[in-house]
């Protein structure tokens, strides 16, 4: 599809554009001028080799008059289901336009575009400032539920020490000092991350393949939801675990006395950083379990802190226990039929994550 406009033209991305959207790419998100081979190879992996492609549901360009890729908007097909009915959705992704100064324009067609395909369901949860505009202008709020990003500290020295290198690099420096200090306070205060006692799960490592059977049981616990089977899951997985900027991949599943898996979660971590949590999953009952197993498993592998996308099921959980909440990343969710929307906003959809664009080795890879 394609729609042209006074500066340039919108249309389907083809395998004829990766090297220049890889280009973009490394020069909006990485701050490099450099070709990266396995850029170019992912972003054809991701966009034309995704078990859910649809011809009809593509990411868009923005071509200038001259022929030359100027603009970018990353589309995710997804297949969802809502109590059983089938739809079709899409998430819009990277966004990028090269000197956005000069066509100020060229984003909000992109959105636009993206907004006009024939999904069911259209959502982000990656939009930054910029496109939030973008769809809150074409009269798409953001979702409050779905947009906090929390912190829960678990070495306070250590993470002062993460937090301050991210404005000031030599302040790695300091990290000694930080565990040091971090030690120091733990000999003269009580552990408090160990999980609840008389707790009804018992939580394991598990295999990406075990828990991706666990999230086949566990996602019927959400009105909304991803039509995961067991024969495409595991893309999704073997996706996720590649990423390495933000550590390794721990996998967990709780089983209840019967056998059943009633919760899982999976983070990354790398010893006194900051773990990323990329999907946690559970039995409405059984959310405060997961939390405090979480907390105590990432404790005893020496992260600092966890930090992660809200899923609102867990939010009064990661309250009680003192996580920190702030805006970071936004989520919107957009439909025809607005129906479709009442499970995001009562914070009942498995929409995000492993669910939604989080698997993507775009966020959180490095392509050297």
């Amino acid at each position: 599809m394609t729609a042209k406009t006074e500066a340039g033209t919108v249309r389907d991305f083809e395998r004829g554009d990766v090297e220049p959207v890889a280009r973009l790419f490394q020069k909006t998100f990485r701050n490099s001028k450099t070709q990266s081979p396995s850029l170019n190879a992912y972003l054809e992996e991701a966009f034309f080799d995704h078990p859910w492609a649809e011809p009809d549901i593509r990411s868009k360009v923005f071509a200038a008059g001259d022929g030359r890729i100027s603009g970018f908007v990353g589309v995710f097909p997804a297949r969802l289901e809502l109590d059983g009915r089938p739809l079709r959705a899409a998430f819009a992704g990277s966004l990028m336009v090269e000197n956005p100064r000069e066509n100020p324009l060229a984003g909000a067609r992109l959105v636009r575009a993206f907004l006009s395909g024939p999904q069911d369901i259209s959502l982000t949860e990656t939009a930054n400032q910029t496109a939030l505009g973008m769809w809150q202008k074409a009269g798409h709020p953001l979702d409050p539920g779905y947009s906090l990003n929390w912190l829960k500290v678990l070495r306070p020295a250590s993470v002062g020490v993460q937090l301050l290198e991210r404005r000031v690099g030599l302040a790695r420096l300091l990290r000694p000092f930080g565990r040091l200090t971090d030690r120091a306070t733990a000999l003269v205060g009580k552990a408090s991350f160990h999980p609840a006692q008389g707790g009804k799960l018992a939580f394991r490592d598990v295999a990406p393949a075990e828990f991706g059977m666990a999230l086949l049981v566990l996602k019927d616990f959400y009105p909304l939801r991803p039509r995961w089977e067991a024969d495409n899951i595991g893309w999704f997985l073997d996706q996720a675990e590649q990423k390495r900027k933000f550590g390794y991949p721990e996998w967990r599943v709780g089983y209840g006395a019967d056998g059943r898996p009633l919760a899982a979660y999976v983070y990354f971590t790398e010893p006194s950083g900051i773990g990323w949590v990329l999907q946690a999953v559970s039995a409405p009952a059984a959310a405060g379990e997961l939390v405090d197993d979480l907390f105590a498993h990432a404790h005893g592998l020496g992260c600092a802190g966890l930090r992660g996308a809200a899923h609102p099921w867990l939010n009064p959980a990661l309250m009680t226990r003192r996580a920190f909440f702030y805006s970071r990343s936004f989520y919107v969710a957009a439909a025809r039929d607005k129906s479709l929307l009442e499970p995001v906003r009562a914070g009942q959809a498995l929409i995000s994550g492993l669910a939604g664009e989080g698997w993507a080795r775009l966020i959180g890879d490095r392509f050297e």
